[in-house]
C-alpha cells in the first residue's frame, strides 16, 4: 500500500515576523556601532569637543529638562508645512510638465537653475521676505523639497502603457477618466521616490532655514552648541534630527506599501521578507 504524503502551502510570513526581519538587522547594527565607538572613546580617552561618547551624547540628550526635545518638536512642524506644500506644488508641477511640453520647455530651465541655488544663500532671502517667523522656514524647506516631486510626478504620468490608452481611447473615456484611472495610478510609484526624497529634503531644509535665524528648534541648538563647544549636545540634536527623518522616511514606505501593493517591488520586498 503506498503512503501519501500531504504537502501544504507556503504560509505567508505573519506581520509580526516580518517586523522582526526588517527591525532585526538595523538594530544590531546600530548596538554594534554604539559599542565600538563607545569603547574607542573610552581607550583612546578621545576629548568630548573632538568626539563624544554615545554616553555623553545620551546625557545631553536629557539635560536641561530634556529641552531639545521642544526643539525637536518645532523643527517637526516646520518639516512636515514644509513638506506637504512643497509636495502638492510638486505634484502641480509635474502635472502641468506631463501635459504640455510648451510649458515644460519654457520652465524647466529655471527651475533646474532654481534648484541648483544652495539652500543656505537662499534662505536668508527667503527669511528677508517673510520675516523671522515660522512662515519663512517653511517656505526654505517647501522650496528645497518641490523639485524632486515635480520630475518624479512628471516621469510618472508620462510613463501610463500605450496599450491600455487605446483601450480607454476605445471606451470614449474622458480625459478626467484617463487621469485618475490610467495615468495616476501608473505614476504612483514614480510619487512615492519623489515623496521619499521630498521628506528627507524637508528636514534638512527646516534646519537649514534655522541655522541663518531663529531662536528655537535643531537648527538652533546645532548653532548654539557650536558656538559654545558643547559637542555632545551638538551630537544629540543631528541624533534627533537623523530620527525624524528615519521616522518621516518609514511613514511615507508604509503608505507606499498601503496604497501600491500591487507594485512589482512591493511584492518583491514581501516575498523576501
Amino acid at each position: 500500500m503506498t503512503q501519501t504524503t500531504e504537502v501544504l502551502p507556503p504560509q505567508a510570513p505573519s506581520r509580526l515576523s516580518g517586523f522582526v526581519s526588517e527591525a532585526l538587522p538595523p538594530t544590531l547594527t546600530f548596538i554594534a556601532i554604539i559599542a565600538v565607538w563607545q569603547a574607542g572613546v573610552t581607550w583612546a580617552g578621545t576629548p568630548a569637543y573632538i568626539l563624544p561618547s554615545p554616553s555623553r551624547i545620551w546625557q545631553a540628550l536629557w539635560a536641561g529638562g530634556g529641552s531639545i526635545f521642544y526643539h525637536s518638536g518645532v523643527t517637526m512642524v516646520e518639516a512636515v508645512a514644509g513638506f506637504l506644500l512643497g509636495s502638492m506644488m510638486g505634484v502641480i508641477l509635474g502635472t502641468v510638465f506631463a501635459y504640455s511640453r510648451l510649458v515644460t520647455r519654457s520652465l524647466m530651465p529655471f527651475i533646474i537653475a532654481a534648484n541648483t541655488i544652495p539652500v543656505v544663500a537662499i534662505a536668508p532671502i527667503i527669511i528677508l521676505w517673510f520675516g523671522n517667523g515660522l512662515v519663512s522656514k517653511i517656505a526654505v524647506t517647501a522650496f528645497l523639497s518641490f523639485f524632486p516631486l515635480a520630475l518624479n510626478m512628471m516621469k510618472g504620468l508620462q510613463s501610463y502603457d500605450r496599450t491600455v490608452m487605446q483601450v480607454f481611447h476605445v471606451a470614449a473615456a474622458t480625459d478626467v477618466q484617463r487621469f485618475l484611472k490610467m495615468r495616476l495610478p501608473s505614476s504612483l510609484p514614480y510619487v512615492f521616490v519623489g515623496l521619499k526624497l521630498n521628506v528627507t529634503f524637508s528636514v534638512i531644509g527646516a534646519i537649514v532655514a534655522e541655522f541663518v535665524q531663529a531662536d528655537r528648534g535643531l537648527g538652533f541648538v546645532i548653532m548654539a552648541a557650536y558656538r559654545t563647544l558643547n559637542m555632545p549636545r551638538l551630537w544629540a540634536a543631528m541624533l534627533m534630527s537623523a530620527v525624524i527623518g528615519i521616522v518621516f522616511f518609514a511613514i511615507v514606505a508604509l503608505l507606499e506599501r498601503w496604497l501600491i501593493p500591487w507594485h512589482s517591488s512591493i511584492r518583491d520586498d514581501a516575498k523576501t521578507g
